[in-house]
């Protein structure tokens, strides 16, 4: 996996609403931890140990109290994350529409308008996932599944050693798939931004094409790169299917492992009925963050390929002034 170290500056300007959104989605992974604590105990309170039904109201207006709570932590986590990233794009186009001003007439005529407008509106757009998904993400999926780690570990070590075991092996598929990826949503950009100038000229110029009879060929140059971003966007999906697919079966293969480990032990009696269900509700959602972050990863990368022409942009050097 790739990280823009210029995008990551961007995101230091505006601090606030990013660090907000983490802590507020890490009170709404505890509250998911207190739900699977409560859950478990209220089964095995009925099951089990016959408990009387006010200790059992008790529970369930908690476990009612921990969901309505972990609902509005993780809303008011994506609300903060999308403020902070609006004032980024705010920032960013008053940025592009200055260099472009200072730049003047050189420039714009230098490049296609389509390929310039993208850059402007389409490009700083792209950039929304990064920074809302993305970003708050890379904390999340360290910091929760810590959390879960290590409630998981001090109720059952043995559990707890595979975790540890299986889930490195995430972030290796993510880096090995991240590197294709990355290629690929790169050559999707640059088809992009290519079809949206050739069709603009097109369009610029319709009447002169009529004009002197030239319109069938420049149909058929439109429906080249239209069929060339056709396939440089499906070769991108194939790839965030695959990432989906390693993913999941990474998660998965870690849940079974520790199913049937707890079964087994259950059989025995080596293991408490409450705390193997605790585990068992916890274990999926051990790897739910990290898998969330290699589908938030897919959704940024066309921001990150998108960023590299921006940057390009806000880099290039101020022309020279004559002085008279």
């Amino acid at each position: 996996m790739n990280l823009d170290r210029r995008l990551f500056l961007l995101a230091k300007q505006h601090p606030i609403p990013f660090i907000a959104s983490v802590l507020l989605g890490v009170l709404g992974g505890l509250m998911l931890i207190g739900q699977a604590a409560l859950l478990s105990r209220v089964i095995d309170s009925i099951f089990l140990k016959n408990t009387g039904l006010e200790t059992i109201l008790k529970l369930m207006l908690l476990f009612a109290l921990f969901s309505m709570l972990r609902a509005l932590f993780n809303w008011t986590s994506e609300s903060e994350a999308n403020r902070g990233t609006l004032k980024i794009k705010q920032s960013l186009h008053e940025r592009l529409l200055g260099k472009i001003s200072v730049a003047g007439p050189a420039y714009t005529g230098s490049m296609q308008s389509g390929k310039l407008s993208v850059k402007i509106l389409k490009g700083v757009e792209s950039l929304d996932p990064y920074f809302s998904q993305f970003v708050p993400q890379l904390a999340l999926s360290l910091l929760i599944p810590l959390a879960i780690f290590a409630v998981i570990f001090s109720a059952d070590p043995q559990s707890g050693f595979i975790l540890l075991a299986t889930a490195p092996l995430i972030p290796v598929f993510m880096i090995l798939i991240g590197k294709a990826a990355k290629k690929a949503s790169a050559k999707q950009w640059e088809t992009l931004s290519r079809m949206s100038g050739n069709f603009l000229d097109v369009l610029q110029g319709l009447t002169t094409l009529k004009l002197f009879g030239r319109s069938r060929e420049r149909k058929h140059s439109i429906f080249e790169t239209s069929e060339a971003f056709r396939h440089a966007t499906m070769k991108v999906l194939k790839i965030a299917f695959l990432s989906s697919l390693a993913l999941e079966l990474v998660g998965t293969v870690g849940t079974a492992i520790i199913a049937v480990s707890i079964g087994l032990r259950l059989l025995t009696g080596s293991i408490a009925f409450e705390p193997a269900l605790f585990i068992l509700l916890l274990t999926p959602d051990f790897y739910l963050p990290l898998r969330q972050l290699g589908t938030k990863f897919h959704a940024g990368m066309e921001g990150v390929s998108a960023a590299n022409d921006i940057f390009k942009l806000l880099e290039k050097p101020e022309p020279e002034k004559n002085i008279i």
